[in-house]
């Protein structure tokens, strides 16, 4: 993947898009897992908790919820690490 000028000597989590797919990402993508595994007939509601959909939902919800203030409070420490 070749980089922009805008994407030079800027980390990834400095990239506040790349930050919020981090974030909102692994809910996502086990929503999407149990959705493939439910459409090729495998049995979901015998998972266990960690891997069911409510988890997700949930884990999603909650994330959506903190989001702001989480990406507020890490970029706060960024700056502040960048000051001293």
């Amino acid at each position: 993947m070749a980089l922009t000028e805008s994407d030079e000597g800027k980390l990834w989590w400095e990239d506040s898009t790349k930050l919020v797919s981090v974030i909102i990402g692994f809910p996502v993508v086990g929503l999407m897992i149990i959705g493939v595994l439910t459409l090729i007939g495998i049995n979901t509601p015998d998972f266990p908790y960690m891997i069911s959909a409510d988890f997700f939902v949930a884990d999603l919800f909650l994330r959506l919820l903190t989001l702001p203030i989480g990406f507020l409070a890490i970029r706060a420490f960024l700056r502040n690490m960048a000051n001293e």
